[in-house]
């Protein structure tokens, strides 16, 4: 697993928007990557820790940055698979960038068979959840991904956050449409959610 995160990362290297990646080490018979350094952790430990500073602005700027990363990945063709906020990371100057490659694949991979949790599954196309046959993982999936991050950024909540069964959610989701709302005092501009909601 470890190697193909080295092949996918070699053609990310040095993007301003993917977490830099300076090396591997080894602990005992364990492999570790080590990466720059993520001063505030991922997004959700951020509007989590530090809700006085996430103001209106600095959401633009992090969902920009996300979508910027996100782009990258399409131009060179490769999909993450696994966007949620755990796994865009807060570096110095608060700077949002996209980490743990885990998952990705060339978009011209075979798709994964990947099996779902209860975090991973709140940010899932409903393609992903329903496993239509011949079902083919593409950018479209992470474009609905990151339609739930801007909205977990402007509320500041996890998606479904009521809801731990991901039986329940794949439900929701797929066989009654449920999407989650944004709040009536919400101050993020229309033109914001409405970006999210086109892309859920």
């Amino acid at each position: 697993m470890i190697q193909n995160q080295i092949t996918i990362l070699k053609e990310l290297h040095d993007w301003q928007n993917i977490i830099k990646i300076y090396g591997l080490t080894c602990k005992g018979n364990k492999w570790y990557l080590v990466s720059e350094w993520a001063k505030y952790g991922n997004l959700r430990e951020y509007y989590t820790n530090y809700k006085d500073r996430f103001d209106l602005r600095l959401k633009l700027r992090m969902s920009l940055d996300i979508a910027r990363g996100l782009n990258f990945l399409r131009t060179v063709e490769i999909a993450h698979h696994d966007i949620r906020a755990e796994n865009i990371l807060i570096t110095l100057h608060e700077a949002a960038k996209l980490a743990n490659f885990k998952l990705s694949r060339y978009i011209t991979a075979k798709s994964l068979e990947q099996s779902q949790n209860s975090e991973r599954v709140r940010y899932c196309a409903p393609e992903l959840l329903e496993r239509t046959h011949n079902f083919k993982y593409d950018h479209k999936c992470e474009v609905y991904s990151f339609g739930i991050l801007l909205w977990e950024i402007a509320e500041e909540r996890i998606p479904y956050e009521q809801y731990r069964d991901i039986v329940k959610i794949t439900d929701l989701v797929c066989n009654h449409k449920y999407r989650e709302s944004f709040s009536r005092d919400s101050r993020m501009p229309l033109s914001f959610t409405s970006l999210a909601l086109k892309g859920m």
